[in-house]
């Protein structure tokens, strides 16, 4: 009875502690991220101003994580539609979000989404800052921003500003614009930069606050009237900025990030912020984004993910200042 008694205690202790022996053989079982290609959705068309912050991260992130990382580009709705199905992926890592400003910042106040940006995103790092810009079709019979002004204002609805689409920040750009110099512009959407400067190009619109113009704008093809930004572009530095011409309440600078669907877990999410960091401290990665009038600029953690609360409240308050519409 004795021997019986001491084997069932033993045992009833053996099975009690068997989950806490087994613990670490199961992390250790754990797939090491990431085992398979990474897909970086990029919620634009080829050619314009995200696709372009992304493709010089790409090859370098893979470098770094060992896996292949493939861009995908899912255009439409203001770039809902990819960051749809970037919010719909499984949280594993493997499923990412390179999106401009307007995705988790002013889309909410525009559009009815599908998500919900506060909660169904991981926010990982912004990889780049562009430098905004007021361009022209060579066509219109003016050259700076006053001569831009006083002809809309003599022909009010009759120039018209291409956008990347409705609620992203080149529309935003373009309607704070109005606001500040008086004027009125008629909005056109596209689906993209790319096929915004198409158009511009082809003067089926006059004008565009997209820094996508840049490259055309040295080649001269347009004509460039200021710079959205804090500071003059070293790439254009004789164009003026909007703060210079003291119409600092058309500031809209543009920025890029990467976020992951909600879930990912903690420790795929701090190699992410780890490569991405090594990534944009390359000399290549900033000299392939200067003659596209971008610079690497990495924030993560808290301070990123502060910066697009922030960012969210303030462009909802210009969102109902200005009236942007989604249509």
């Amino acid at each position: 009875m004795k021997t019986s008694l001491i084997s069932r205690r033993r045992l009833a202790a053996l099975t009690a502690a068997a989950p806490v022996l087994a613990l670490p053989a199961i992390v250790r079982a754990q797939p090491a991220w990431p085992n398979r290609p990474i897909t970086l959705v990029v919620p634009y068309p080829p050619g314009g101003t995200t696709d372009l912050a992304a493709r010089p991260v790409a090859p370098k992130l893979a470098e770094r994580l060992g896996q292949s990382v493939v861009i995908e580009n899912r255009a439409g709705a203001g770039g809902s539609i990819g960051a749809d199905a970037v919010a719909r992926a499984r949280p594993d890592g493997h499923t990412l979000l390179a999106f401009p400003t307007a995705v988790l910042t002013i889309s909410p106040h525009v559009m009815d989404l599908p998500y919900d940006p506060a909660t169904a995103f991981a926010p990982v790092a912004m990889t780049a800052i562009a430098y905004g810009i007021v361009v022209a079709h060579p066509s219109v019979p003016f050259r700076d921003v006053a001569g831009l002004v006083e002809y809309a204002k003599a022909h009010p609805g009759q120039l018209r500003f291409g956008s990347a689409g409705n609620g992203t920040i080149t529309q935003l750009s373009g309607e704070m614009f109005a606001e500040a110099t008086g004027i009125r512009l008629e909005h056109v959407p596209y689906r993209g930069s790319a096929p915004s400067l198409t158009d511009l190009l082809a003067g089926r619109v006059q004008l565009l606050f997209d820094p996508v113009a840049i490259p055309a704008v040295r080649e001269g093809r347009l004509i460039a009237l200021a710079t959205n930004a804090e500071t003059r572009n070293p790439q254009l530095p004789e164009v003026p900025t909007l703060r210079e011409l003291g119409l600092q309440r058309a500031e809209a600078t543009p920025w890029f990030g990467i976020a992951a669907p909600a879930g990912v877990p903690a420790p795929v999410i701090a190699r992410l912020v780890e490569a991405l960091g090594a990534v944009l401290a390359l000399p290549e990665v900033a000299a392939t984004m200067a003659p596209m009038g971008m610079t690497p600029r990495f924030e993560a953690g808290e301070a990123f993910a502060e910066r697009i609360r922030r960012e969210r409240a303030t462009y909802g308050e210009v969102v109902r200042r200005v009236g942007v519409r989604a249509g």
